[in-house]
């Protein structure tokens, strides 16, 4: 391979802007690059080693804000978003975010950028707070601002940048365009940077790495806020703490007292619990000094932190209010949604519509009730009295009132004897002087009768707000969060204990009305964990934890439902952990030194990766960066083509409901014929498809069924895959292989036929009666009766017309799916008719029947322009003529894959895919 060592100089102009921090840009110097990679760099004296890590990489995102004004993230992989930002940039569906989180760019290619054209902004957030930012850009001919990103989300002011004033060029081309650089400061530290721009093209975001001799990344974070009263206390240690008295903790109400370093315990572990259990509502301070071993047990004296413990108890959000009568425009609603509070919500105004009045001729006695979403452990109750600013003369807050309480709002309970309401001044900035204590009662309504008003004058009474607090008796912030996807099979559950739990009963099911029941099975456990689980494949989880003490009344509180799903499938090799490192690097992890091929065997004609780096495939992927080139040629002496994975430790594929294995696999149409075939341990499965699928130019997936293995996916301990057959070879493209559940098995094989539409009944343009408007009818189903899927692709050569534009019945759009190579639409239920109205009507290729998770459940089928029905009917869809399909399946299926013909990309433009679900 050949290496060449450029070195280069980048000067950057600093940019002088009014701010409220002194963020600056300014210059970066001495920037050395060896095979396409940044190898080092010197700012400000010192250098900067990438081998050393001496810079650490953040996590970058892109965001679009549509018609809406949101800020939206683009997830990278979804439909490209419509460009939002001015001037021609077109969004770079290739070019992604996470793409800027690395040191490499490529000297002859373009492919390793995170590119914001036709995007909003781009975010760089990084695991520590740092102050200094050095950043790689292509092209360097961009206009926008830099901005700090604040540990709370708020950002600093803009500092513009232009390609005259911040970027300077370093002469060395990346693709078509050079580099260039620039260095961001603050002079506080931050999370993270946002650059703003009409188009930008990020090479690599990095900062500092610190200092690691002192502790760091405290748990909980620094000034953190609702703290457990039994935290455990941890932190990442220094490099050179010793495993034995290596830390330090001072822990005290008295920030003196921890900055003083009074009262320190000596700990092995990086974490500390205290033995006594924290008091409520409380700051807290604390430091971890690091103590070096002998001979010279230095000291690295940590910085002082803080976080407060939980507070006594916790506004109710969600409430209602009705009321016996109300005023016009003065509704009780009034007393609940923080109408009159300042930004506090502490001090209340004194206009009378922010307030709620009874009725002049309401009847009598006046009462507001308040219901709660749930039972709460009631704590107190804060009163803000009616505020009018005539409130000194007439009187109309309440003054003597009865307060009752309710579980079920039929059966009440009055609360002690009548209690007093302090009257409002009738002034801004009124603070709540009228405070109720509850004490512990178990409520989902209270109910105040007003039994007088300060002025005795007038029957009306009224109230500004009303704010209810509770004791968090149930178990709540569960872990995995609810809702959450791909929950790891071996997973831990947890929670926050209700406040006077003394034991945690926790149901677990796939059964949602079990767990709801309660008739799911059940396990106690004193601490709030409860795991780790073996968990199935691909499978929706519910539970809730019931908090028990038998000291209390009640014994039991119920706890919410709570859900989950696992993944749908297991990484066996996605293939994206590989590297082109030197071997003597220790990060060295080179594909064929893992994928072992037939390289010096006689007998095998295997050869994995190529022979100069990249060694791995990066453009023809499957999922993700990277694939597995693999050559077979079985002449000249070798009998087959075999790479070999080893498994180390073994695997048991029959945990978890494993029920497949799969892969992804892209032929070539060069490739001569030749018997796929995939071993576990040794035991050999042919590929049971079409045998000519190796010089398909897409990727299709085979899965095979497990069970026909045996006893020998216990204990898996090798995979290898192959081509047999003498004489044969060519090149394969191997990607995402994976272990699926049941419901990931292709179902029954389906068959599709193309057929006419026999007839069409669509709304036309008034203006032009030969455009199609929207779908009415096709083959007599009306629309209503229709279903519509989700389109996505490949590739999206025309992001204006995006797969998902495909996804209606609105014949005014069209989704342009030009040089894509693979396209599916899938239903959410199962359907047996699939109508396609295409623009054009002259494109041709392949459809494939799928089930629910994408895998082909059928033969291809081939279409040409000659099977669309419609386009001697002169009508139009978007300016071409308007052409039409159906496809009927032999059984029910979940849609349909498109691939292009024999030999070449070509185009499909579906205005609308439709189709009737399964009877």
């Amino acid at each position: 391979m050949c290496k060449k060592l450029i070195y280069f100089v980048l000067f950057v102009l600093a940019i002088a802007t009014t701010s409220a921090h002194a963020d600056t840009l300014s210059k970066l110097s001495d920037v050395t690059v060896v095979d396409d990679a940044i190898v080092s760099f010197r700012y400000a004296g010192t250098e900067y080693v990438v081998a050393d890590e001496d810079l650490a990489l953040g996590t970058t995102t892109r965001w679009y804000i549509p018609a809406s004004g949101v800020e939206t993230l683009w997830v990278d992989g979804t439909p490209v978003p419509p460009a939002t930002v001015s001037g021609t940039s077109i969004v770079k569906a290739n070019d992604i975010g996470p793409k800027a989180d690395n040191f490499l760019f490529r000297l002859n290619g373009s492919n390793n950028i995170s590119s914001i054209d036709g995007i909003d902004f781009q975010e760089t957030i990084f695991p520590f707070l740092a102050s200094t930012f050095f950043h790689f850009e292509r092209g360097g001919n961009d206009t926008g601002t830099w901005q700090a990103i604040f540990t709370d989300g708020s950002l600093g002011a803009p500092v513009a940048f232009s390609a005259a004033s911040a970027y300077a060029d370093t002469g060395v081309s990346v693709g078509d365009q050079n580099a260039y650089g620039v260095v961001f400061t603050t002079d506080v530290p931050v999370q993270g940077v946002r650059i703003t721009a009409s188009g930008h093209d990020t090479l690599s975001i990095s900062t500092p790495t610190p200092v690691p001799v002192l502790a760091s990344i405290p748990s909980p974070p620094d000034k953190a806020t609702d703290v457990p009263r039994d935290v455990v206390l941890g932190w990442t240690p220094g490099i050179f703490a010793p495993p034995v008295n290596g830390h330090k903790v001072y822990i005290s109400e008295s920030f003196s007292n921890v900055n003083d370093g009074i009262g320190g315990v000596a700990q092995d572990a990086n974490s500390y619990a205290r033995p006594q259990r924290l008091d409520l509502g409380t700051t807290y301070y604390w430091r971890v000094d690091e103590v070096n071993g002998p001979p010279d047990y230095t000291v690295y004296e940590g910085g002082v932190w803080s976080f407060t413990t939980e507070p006594i108890a916790y506004a109710i959000e969600n409430v209602t209010a009705t009321a016996s009568s109300s005023d016009a425009d003065k509704g009780p609603e009034n007393t609940i949604n923080g109408s009159g509070l300042d930004d506090s919500g502490l001090l209340h105004g004194k206009q009378s519509e922010s307030m709620w009045l009874s009725g002049r001729l309401g009847v009598q006695p006046t009462w507001i009730e308040f219901e709660f979403d749930r039972v709460y452990k009631l704590h107190q109750m804060w009163v803000w009295n009616s505020n009018d600013s005539w409130e000194t003369a007439i009187g109309l807050g309440f003054k003597d009132v009865t307060i009752e309480y309710s579980v079920d709002g039929t059966d009440y309970t009055t609360l002690g004897t009548t209690h007093e309401f302090a009257q409002a001044p009738g002034t801004p900035d009124y603070a709540h002087n009228t405070t109720i204590d509850l004490g512990g009662t178990a409520a989902k309504y209270v109910r105040l009768t007003a039994n007088s008003n300060w002025g005795g004058i007038v029957s009306q009474y009224g109230l500004s707000e009303v704010r209810f607090f509770y004791i968090p008796v149930r178990a709540r912030e569960p872990s995995p969060d609810s809702g959450a996807t791909d929950v790891d099979l071996n997973v831990t559950l947890g929670w926050r204990a209700g406040r006077e739990a003394a034991q945690h009963d926790v149901y677990l099911s796939t059964d949602e009305q079990s767990v709801i029941d309660g008739t799911a099975p059940v396990t106690t456990v004193a601490e709030t964990s409860y795991g780790p689980l073996s968990l199935d494949l691909d499978t929706a989880y519910y539970w809730k934890i019931n908090e028990v003490n038998m000291a209390e009344t009640p014994t039991t509180l119920e706890g919410d439902l709570w859900n989950f799903t696992t993944p749908a499938y297991l990484v066996v090799d996605d293939f994206e952990s590989y590297n082109d490192l030197d071997p003597t690097d220790p990060a060295s992890k080179r594909i064929f030194t893992v994928w072992i091929d037939g390289y010096g065997i006689p007998t095998n004609g295997s050869i994995v990766g190529y022979d100069v780096a990249p060694f791995a495939e990066h453009t023809i992927v499957h999922g993700g960066e990277q694939s597995m080139p693999f050559f077979y040629s079985n002449t000249g002496g070798a009998a087959y083509s075999e790479a070999t994975l080893t498994l180390s430790p073994p695997r048991d594929w029959t945990k978890n409901s494993i029920k497949s294995l799969s892969l992804w696999f892209h032929g070539d149409q060069n490739n001569t014929a030749g018997q796929l075939y995939v071993k576990v341990n040794g035991s050999k499965v042919v590929y049971d498809g079409d045998a000519a699928d190796i010089t398909q130019g897409w990727y299709q997936q085979w899965n095979i069924d497990l069970a026909s293995l045996g006893a020998g996916v216990q204990n898996v301990t090798t995979l290898s895959i192959g081509i047999d057959g003498n004489g044969a070879s060519g090149t394969l493209y191997f990607d995402d292989i994976g272990l699926h559940g049941a419901s990931s098995l292709p179902t029954a094989t389906a068959a599709i036929t193309i057929g006419p539409i026999d007839s069409l009944e669509a709304e036309v343009d008034p203006a032009d009666p030969g455009t199609l408007v929207a779908v009415l009818k096709i083959n007599g189903n009306d629309a209503k009766d229709l279903i519509l899927g989700t389109t996505t692709a490949d590739f999206e050569k025309w992001p204006d017309h995006p797969a998902a534009d495909a996804d209606n019945l609105d014949l005014t759009t069209y989704a342009s799916l030009d040089d894509s190579t693979v396209i599916q639409t899938v239903f959410a239920q199962p359907v047996t008719t699939i109508f396609i109205m295409e623009r054009g009507a002259n494109d041709s290729g392949f459809f494939q029947p799928i089930d629910a998770d994408g895998n082909a459940i059928g033969g291809k089928v081939a279409f040409t322009k000659a099977d669309f029905q419609l386009p001697d009917t002169g009508l139009k869809i978007a300016g071409q003529d308007a052409g039409g399909i159906a496809i009927e399946a032999s059984g029910p299926i979940y849609g349909l894959q498109f691939l292009p013909p024999e030999g070449g990309l070509t185009g499909i433009d579906p205005a609308s895919i439709s189709a009737i679900p399964a009877q």
